[in-house]
């Protein structure tokens, strides 16, 4: 559905009785309503149009710095007739420069006063951030919620803060945590009157917080996300369903057009002009603030498209050499932008303190990088341990030197010059896995070394049987071990028949022979020989030693 711009960019609102064809035909039907603020170029229009279907303009390469959405853009989603999307101009917008505060305020206390559901994108590294455009816009938020609460007509609304680019070693848990301690500390400044005095902020605010990862470094993800976020939306039956009755403003389809627009020129005639700074702040503090949100937001959107490139080579893998070197020159060449972009009104006070709070920022983003590199780091030291392991040449205690050595070397080398980083804890880890890898070795070549000498041992018994059997064998069969053997004959008497038997080396031995007449008398009267044995039998045993 195509959408229509309900305010304009001088602040006037769209004068037409019904805003949608259907506002008529709908009655009295509630819509529910959806708005989306955030700085210029955050992807609020591409968010949306990813969501609900709606074809918001999106800013293309040749726009950058110029507001694509001016005012206030509105569009039905497409698969909720009753769901109205609003598009807010980016709050930080170089074209309206230091006046654009006001408009600004008056756009976020409309929004936040007619939506059920307010999305506040930002960018991960504006988290906790102070002066971020983000925290100004919660603050005309506030304003808006005190007045409506001092007039006795708050209506609870829900803000849920999508944070962008998110750095995945953050919980989303962390992340809010974050968000709600400043949200609270900016509503304890809030001017208050009547019912609103010893309000809450929590009376008026219910908060989720959702982080999407880098919509062109990581695609897949990023569309698993809004997906998730998408069906908060449309699904009722989701356990986080956002469009709660609670949240609803109960405003009909066919009022309104009406509605808002006295709505708007209730908020455009007492809104309150903000800073990123002090409320109230002189108009030379004013400027210095506006100039320095300006560099800081276009310096950290450039550090954000690095470190997500460095992230990648590093989720493959890759360590990134030098890194400590690459992280000098990069932020050294954005704070030298960041001088020249202030030069003008460097001698203000807030300047120096603007540009510390840089540099901190920077050094936050770029630490995470870091972690990651001695993630990787380790994981190599690690390899290179195991492979040293892997020879039986190598001792253990060379190959732990090795590997801890070469750790230390790259992670110093990774450290950026001038901040506290440290890689302690990570060198700590890598050493216990080693030493635990290490005893595990040492305990393997001890078992390995027993079960060898037990096998040496079973194998020396087993060669001494071996040798008792063969010295029986020996003794059995013959040889220098000594010999034995048995005969015996037999010739019965007055006969010619000679029997004799014998037995040597496991060999048995029967003989019948004849004996002639003539050759009887060798052996004696009737047999070998008579008077020795008893029926002229014969016995011999022999044993040779």
């Amino acid at each position: 559905m195509t959408s229509i711009q309900i305010v304009d960019s001088e602040g006037v609102v769209l004068d037409a009785p019904f805003w949608f064809p259907d506002d008529q035909e709908l009655g009295s039907e509630a819509y529910a309503v959806v708005s989306i603020l955030g700085s210029q170029g955050s992807g609020k229009s591409t968010l949306l149009n990813k969501i609900f279907q709606t074809n918001f303009v999106i800013a293309d390469k040749r726009s950058f710095g110029k507001a694509t959405t001016k005012g206030i853009h509105a569009a039905k989603c497409q698969q909720n007739s009753l769901l109205v999307v609003m598009d807010v101009e980016g709050a930080d917008s170089r074209e309206r420069g230091v006046s654009g505060k006001a408009f600004q305020s008056r756009i976020a206390g409309f929004a936040s006063a007619i939506s059920d559901v307010v999305l506040i994108n930002l960018w991960f590294h504006d988290v906790g951030r102070t002066e971020a455009v983000s925290y100004s816009l919660l603050r005309a938020i506030f304003i808006e919620a005190a007045k409506a609460a001092a007039e006795g007509g708050a209506i609870k609304t829900l803000m849920c803060f999508v944070v962008r680019d998110s750095d995945p070693s953050y919980t989303s848990e962390e992340l809010k945590d974050i968000l709600l301690q400043g949200a609270r500390d900016i509503w304890s400044t809030i001017p208050k009157t009547g019912e609103a005095v010893n309000a809450k902020l929590d009376d008026f605010f219910d908060f989720d917080l959702f982080a999407l990862p880098h919509m062109q470094y990581e695609r897949e993800q990023f569309d698993i996300k809004c997906k998730e976020l998408k069906d908060r939306f449309l699904q009722e039956s989701h356990p986080h369903f956002y469009l709660r009755s609670e949240y609803s403003k109960g405003i009909p389809a066919d009022g309104f057009a009406a509605f808002s627009k006295n709505l708007w020129e209730s908020v455009y005639e007492n809104a309150e002009i903000l800073s990123t700074g002090d409320v109230e702040a002189g108009q030379d503090e004013l400027t210095a603030a506006y100039k320095c949100e300006e560099a800081t937001s276009d310096i950290l959107r450039d550090i954000a498209k690095e470190t997500s490139k460095m992230l990648r080579n590093l989720e493959e893998g890759e360590k990134i050499s030098n890194l400590g070197s690459k992280f000098r020159d990069l932020v050294n060449q954005c704070l030298a932008r960041f001088d020249n972009a202030v030069s003008d009104v460097s001698s203000n006070a807030l300047v120096s303190r603007k540009r510390r709070e840089l540099e901190a920022i920077m050094d936050t983003s770029l630490n995470a990088i870091f972690v990651k590199q001695l993630q990787v780091l380790r994981e190599n030291a690690l390899s290179q341990f195991k492979a040293s392991l892997s020879s039986e040449e190598v001792p253990s205690d060379f190959a732990f030197f090795t590997a801890d050595s070469m750790f230390v070397r790259e992670a110093e080398d990774s450290i950026r010059p001038g901040s506290d980083w440290s890689y302690n804890t990570e060198r700590t880890d890598l050493q216990n896995t080693m030493h635990e890898i290490s005893s595990r070795r040492k305990q393997l070549i001890a078992q390995q070394i027993q079960a060898a000498q037990q096998q040496a041992s079973a194998l020396q018994y087993l060669q001494m049987q071996q040798a008792q059997m063969q010295a029986i064998q020996q003794q059995q069969y013959g040889g220098s071990g000594g010999n034995w053997n048995f005969g015996a004959a037999y010739r019965p008497p007055e006969t010619d028949v000679n029997i004799s038997v014998g037995y040597q080396q496991h060999r048995t031995t029967i003989q019948v022979s004849m004996v002639p007449d003539e050759s009887a008398g060798y052996l004696g009267p009737g047999g070998f020989t008579a008077g020795v044995g008893p029926g002229n039998l014969g016995l011999s045993f022999n044993i040779n030693i």
